[in-house]
């Protein structure tokens, strides 16, 4: 496996841009990792025309049927954005649910973020439902903070009614980063 790796005792994550193989492969099991339809947010340009600012991870499985072969346990695709220079935007990012709480979403966005402060991003930012509480607590982890300017409370957090049309509510999150040093 190529790319950062980290060691959570049990296993190791490398992370690599995503190739358009990848797509019937996530496409399939997107839904299952969400517990909800979402399976049309990961449009196959996701992996055709982003991969430079998208990842994949990959972790060897001991419990699988070939255990020397890779197997993809998280994603997270994202863009700069063309119209706000310095901004980098989290897309869809997922991690398997078997392998969650290992530190590989922290890790992968970790990652994702080190690279577009090197590709000159200043700040990033996530839109997500208001009411995916595991998922606003995790961003907020990652020092991700909330717009507040016109929100209004929606599921307990700041949100916007009708953000992404009629009745898809969303809460938007954002942070900034620096370049490494």
């Amino acid at each position: 496996m190529t790319g950062d790796a980290r060691d959570d005792g049990l296993t190791r994550i490398a992370f690599r841009p995503p190739v358009e193989a990848d797509h019937r492969r996530l496409v399939d099991v997107v839904d299952h990792w969400f517990g909800r339809p979402v399976r049309a947010r990961l449009g196959r340009m996701w992996f055709e025309h982003f991969t430079g600012t998208s990842l994949v991870g990959e972790t060897l499985d001991p419990r699988s049927a070939d255990p020397d072969l890779p197997r993809v346990v998280a994603f997270l695709v994202g863009f700069a954005s063309p119209d706000r220079p310095g901004d980098a935007v989290i897309h869809l990012a997922a991690i398997a649910p078997e392998w969650r709480r290992r530190g590989f979403g922290t890790a992968i966005h970790e990652r994702w973020l080190r690279d577009r402060a090197a590709d000159g991003a200043v700040r990033a930012s996530v839109v997500i439902p208001p009411d995916e509480r595991v998922a606003y607590l995790f961003y907020r982890s990652l020092g991700f903070e909330p717009v507040t300017a016109g929100s209004r409370p929606l599921w307990g957090v700041p949100a916007f009614a009708d953000h992404e049309g009629d009745g898809a509510d969303r809460a938007i999150l954002t942070r900034g980063i620096a370049a490494p040093s």
